[in-house]
Order: structure tokens, then sequence, then C-alpha cells
């Protein structure tokens, strides 16, 4: 039930956005974000990708992957404004901007992971309960501020979740037979991810904001 609902308003949230923006950087973002989560999806059926530690396979892959939709975004929307790719910037340029980006960004992302890691070693979820749980936490989180400002744009929350599938969702397939029996299936499994999620969220962008206004960044 759970998945046709989720896959359902997930379509819906893609075609009101597309339609509504047509081409524009976030589209062409968006874009290139869903082609990444088919190229994730497609690696985590191979048989021949040694996991050695899990925990470790987990974080790491799944802090590859959020740098690859970090990527995504800088023609869109980097970490601060005064990093976006522009068209007619020297290579050299996007290069520097993108390594920026990451400086401020990937410490969040080992965080966050470890949150993650944390949730699924404590709490049983169903493949579906995870995909939609973790990425509703992390994108209330990273959109906490516009979702409160425009409480409207939660109905259409699922064109954002896309971005964290693309980063979580192949890695904890590939992990998922390898995590401890006994863990908890209550109700509190649906509520700690979006409050400690978000909360995580909030914690690492006051240090990034912090840190890139010392650097002259905003």
């Amino acid at each position: 039930m759970l998945k046709r609902f989720y896959i359902l308003w997930l379509f819906l949230a893609l075609a009101l956005s597309f339609w509504e923006s047509g081409i524009n950087q976030d589209t062409l973002t968006r874009i290139s974000v869903l082609l990444f989560l088919c190229l994730t999806l497609l690696w985590s059926v191979r048989k021949s990708v040694s996991l050695g530690d899990p925990k470790k396979f987990f974080i790491t892959r799944g802090v590859c992957f959020a740098a690859v939709v970090e990527g995504c975004y800088m023609i869109s929307k980097p970490v601060v404004d005064s990093l976006k790719i522009v068209p007619g910037m020297p290579f050299s340029r996007m290069l520097y901007n993108y390594s920026l980006d990451l400086i401020f960004t990937i410490p969040a992302y080992v965080l966050i992971f470890y949150v993650i890691w944390y949730l699924i070693n404590k709490y049983d979820y169903e493949l579906w309960e995870y995909i939609v749980l973790m990425a509703l936490g992390q994108a209330l989180g990273d959109g906490g501020f516009t979702f409160v400002a425009q409480p409207l744009l939660l109905l259409l929350i699922p064109y954002v979740m896309t971005n964290y599938h693309a980063m979580n969702v192949a890695p904890y397939l590939m992990i998922r037979q390898t995590l401890p029996n006994g863990r908890e299936k209550n109700l509190w499994r649906f509520v700690v991810p979006v409050i400690l999620l978000p909360a995580t969220y909030l914690s690492a962008g006051m240090v990034i904001h912090t840190f890139t206004k010392l650097a002259g960044l905003e």
C-alpha cells in the first residue's frame, strides 16, 4: 500500500513541478539526479561488489553518492549562491567552486549517514518504510525553512525526496541483509527519523552557514 501510494505521489509531484517550471536549471538538476538514481539502482544489483565492513560501506557509498548529487546542484542551488556554475565559466573555476561546495557539505553528509546507520541498526524497517522515511527526514531537514514559509510545498515534497533516494537507497539495498536481528519494530521507527534527521540537518546547516560566512562566500 505504501509503495503504490508513494510512487503515485512521486509521479504527480514530478509531473506538476516539471509542467510548472518548464526547462530551467532546477529541472535539469532534477533530471540529472533521477538519471543518477537509476544508475545507483543498477549498481546495487551487482553481485561482484565486495561489502567489507557494512558500516563503512554504507557510509562511504552514501557520502560519495551525496557528493554526486551536490554536483548536480551546482548549476541551480549549491551550498551558497556565489558558488553556482554558470554558462561560460572556465572549467578550472567550475572545479574550484565544486571543490569548495564539497569542503563544506561532505562533513555534514558523513554525520547524516552515521545517523541513518544508527536508525537502521536500532529499528527494523520494511524496504519502502526505509525509502520513504529516510528521504522524508532528509528533505524536511534540508528544506525546513522553505516548508515553514510555504507549507503547501509539502504536497510536492517527493520532488525533493528524489535527491536523497539517489544518496541512500542503493547503499541500503546492498547492506540490508547484514543488519542485526532483534531490531525494534514499533511506532517510534516512524517518528524518530522525521525528528532526528531534521535536527541533524539544522545543526549541520548552522555550522555550514557560520563557516561560509567566515570564508566570505555569503
